[in-house]
């Protein structure tokens, strides 16, 4: 581990000194601060959005989150039509986003970035959403749909969520808050940014938070981040950013029983042993430099560390003549002995993006290419503990994974009149994965020690094509393309180092729609779309043999559906003393097994696990320009199915069964003093204090909508 980050030190520093003698001696002197522009933009208009994106696309502003004091960035991403976000703890940390139907479990199917920078463990090995971004250091979050997302990779299936987390100002300004809550909550947060008189901008922040949790699953949480942006000439500039994330969360993998739910859904976790942990250590590099008028080439180049901790407690669902369970349940049995997986993942990246404006005659082009390297490597353990409470125990399994991927992309956004862009695009992955098993445990039980070495690569070539007709204030859309998504390791090398010759997951997406907006009191976009879905990798458990892969091929699924989402702002449509905003988004997906089998079980025409048909969300938010604002927010996700065969009936261990609908309601209130800077703020989430199922996965039923009530001071200054 410690060769790892040393290495990744050195190329990142290496190229540091690339990135410094690149720049011309002759260039013109650092422009002046008030005439910056950051290397790291932010979009902050949506007319803006609504005049670029060639697909459907969602932007969450500053204002926004602002408006909505969210506790995580699932708070705002339920927001986002077509997305669905299962949250697995309170924290927000570990979330499970899908799209359109697809599978949100680990957000393997969504590619989520922070400042472009990939936030799964593992982007070609394990692109699973160990870790999300804290809403403290969240500024805006754009959602991009469509072919859009074939800029952007390795995972083109789904949606790409880019996150932009706080930049330098211009002026001194600062941000403190402590905040105070239900299940006692507490948290203490503070962020300082400036420019100086020579151009340098940089901002600094920190939390801490803490709480008892619901059901008794007690958290912490600690996180810091910096940037600074440093002028290289009036043409390029230098942006340098490090983070630390570190968590510990007392959450479990072992759900309740249907019995146990049924006597009472509130009732504390039933493994209160088990833990996850997480600490996660960033460095980028991003540098801009603008070749005279239309020319731009953009770089990043970044390493970060995971390390992720587990603890969970054995269970057996049967109970066994002569073992000795340490309590045990209906349908629940807990051993006197525990799980602890160790994994340690160390990646490395660069991508670089040039983009150049021209002219064929009346015809005007922006073409756009760029290129991703990354270097992906991991250390994955798994030992078992004599006790429920070990820390450590004797080692199973051991592996190492190292992944070189390679991903390029080509596209030309062409006007051809005022009114008509056309967009053509496409996009290459290849990824070569080797997995050495340095320790294997056998079918009955005993261990090993071994060198097995296997290997596997996968390619997808991704064509696209959009289309928009039409003017900033109302255009029609629509898009094509090739979606993407390569076996992960664990799926694509078996234990005893075999390729398991499982197929990537590919699809072919499609969608048309409109938008508008009426001045800036109005706006509105639906669409249509259709996910043809060549091949859904589905779990294969439990695993038989050493040759088995985790795995398996499922078939093909198709997911039809339509978006909508609307905004008005009755206080300036009407000429109100106050602002008074309300918004709707609505979702409704058919998500199917298109023939197909699941443990020799015919899925066709079955629906996708976890894909509610429907989702609502809506809106009101009330604010005075003394500073003083309110909002409400309502919303309805539909009953879903936990498994292949859609079971409707519980089965008892709480792993089958619908879930049923549910609706949540969150209230807001908030005061800010302009003079003083001083701010107050209450939410009360979850409101009606409605618990439900938010999923079977992986190992029970767990449950959500708790009230939450949390209060914040502020103090605050500058822009």
């Amino acid at each position: 581990m410690a060769m790892g980050i040393r290495q990744n030190a050195l190329f990142v520093v290496a190229s540091l000194g690339s990135l410094v003698t690149n720049v011309r001696a002759d260039d013109a002197a650092p422009p002046k601060p008030a005439d910056r522009v950051y290397a790291s933009k932010v979009r902050a208009d949506k007319a803006d959005t609504l005049k670029k994106a060639s697909g459907s696309s969602t932007l969450i502003t500053e204002e926004d989150i602002k408006r909505a004091q969210p506790d995580n960035a699932g708070d705002m991403l339920r927001r986002v039509p077509g997305l669905q976000v299962r949250q697995e703890d309170q924290t927000g940390f570990r979330l499970n986003l899908g799209v359109r139907g697809l599978s949100p479990t680990r957000s393997r199917l969504v590619l989520v970035e922070e400042d472009g920078v990939p936030l799964v463990v593992s982007p070609y090995g394990e692109p699973e959403l160990y870790y999300t971004t804290s809403v403290e250091r969240i500024r805006s979050m754009d959602v991009v749909k469509g072919s859009d997302v074939l800029r952007y990779g390795p995972q083109t299936v789904g949606a790409v969520i880019q996150i932009h987390t706080w930049d330098p100002t211009p002026t001194p300004t600062y941000y403190n808050a402590v905040a105070g809550g239900t299940q006692h909550y507490f948290e203490t947060m503070s962020r300082f940014s400036n420019t100086t008189k020579n151009g340098i901008g940089y901002v600094a922040e920190a939390y801490y938070k803490r709480g008892d949790g619901f059901r008794q699953m007690h958290f912490q949480a600690a996180d810091a981040m910096g940037k600074v942006h440093i002028p290289l000439s009036a043409s390029s500039e230098l942006g340098i950013k490090v983070g630390f994330h570190w968590d510990h969360v007392d959450s479990t993998y072992t759900g309740l029983t249907d019995t146990q739910y049924a006597q009472n859904p509130r009732q504390n976790t039933v493994a209160p042993d088990d833990y996850q942990s997480t600490q996660r250590y960033e460095v980028a590099l991003t540098h801009e430099k603008r070749f005279g008028h239309g020319t731009t080439l953009r770089s990043i180049l970044y390493a970060y560390q995971m390390n992720l901790g587990f603890r969970i407690q054995d269970i057996a669902r049967f109970a066994q003549p002569g073992v000795d369970y340490q309590r045990s349940y209906t349908d629940l049995y807990f051993l006197n002995s525990t799980s602890l997986r160790s994994r340690v993942y160390d990646v490395v990246g660069a991508s670089t993006q040039l983009e150049q404006r021209f002219s064929t005659g009346f015809v005007k082009h922006k073409i756009t290419v760029g290129a991703r390297f990354t270097s992906d490597n991991a250390r994955r353990k798994l030992s078992e503990g004599q006790q429920p409470t070990s820390q450590s125990g004797n080692l199973l399994t051991d592996d190492t994974t190292n992944i070189f991927g390679l991903g390029a992309f080509v596209e030309d956004q062409i006007a051809l009149t005022d009114w008509l862009l056309v967009t053509p695009a496409f996009r290459i992955e290849y990824s070569r994965s080797q997995k050495t098993t340095h320790r294997l445990q056998n079918d009955d039980g005993s261990v090993q020690d071994v060198n097995l070495v296997g290997t596997s690569s996968a390619n997808g070539p991704m064509p696209g094509v959009s289309v928009v007709a039409g003017r900033t204030w109302f255009n029609a859309f629509t898009s094509l393309y090739r979606g993407y998504s390569a076996p992960r390791v664990g799926q694509a090398i078996t234990p005893e180092g075999k390729d398991a010759n499982l197929h990537a997951e590919r699809s072919v997406d499609w969608e048309i729609g409109v938008r508008g907006r009426l001045r800036n009191v109005l706006s509105a976009e639906a669409d249509l779309f259709l996910i043809n879905f060549d091949n859904q990798l589905v779990s294969n458990n439990p695993l038989t043999t050493g040759t088995s892969s985790e795995f398996i091929d499922g078939g093909k699924t198709q997911h039809f559906g339509a978006e909508a989402t609307a905004q008005a702002r009755f206080g300036k449509w009407f000429h109100l003393p106050v602002d008074v905003d309300v918004s709707g988004h609505y979702t409704f997906v058919h998500s199917r097994f298109v023939g197909g089998s699941v443990s020799g079980l015919s899925t066709n025409g079955k629906t996708i696990p976890y894909s509610p048909a429907q989702t609502a969300v809506a809106v009101l938010d009330v604010s005075h320009r003394i500073g003083v604002g309110a909002q409400v927010a309502f919303s309805y996700i539909g009953s879903q199915y936990s498994d292949e065969q859609n079971t409707i009936a519980p089965a008892g261990y709480g792993l089958t069964g619908r879930i049923p609908a549910y609706t949540t309601l969150d209230l807001a209130a908030r005061y800010h003093n302009a003079r003083t800077g001083i701010g107050v703020a209450l939410s009360v989430k979850n409101a009606v204090d409605n618990v439900y199922i938010s999923d079977r996965l992986p190992n029970g039923i767990f449950t959500a909508g708790f009230r939450q009530i949390l209060g914040t001071l502020s103090w605050s200054s500058g822009s």
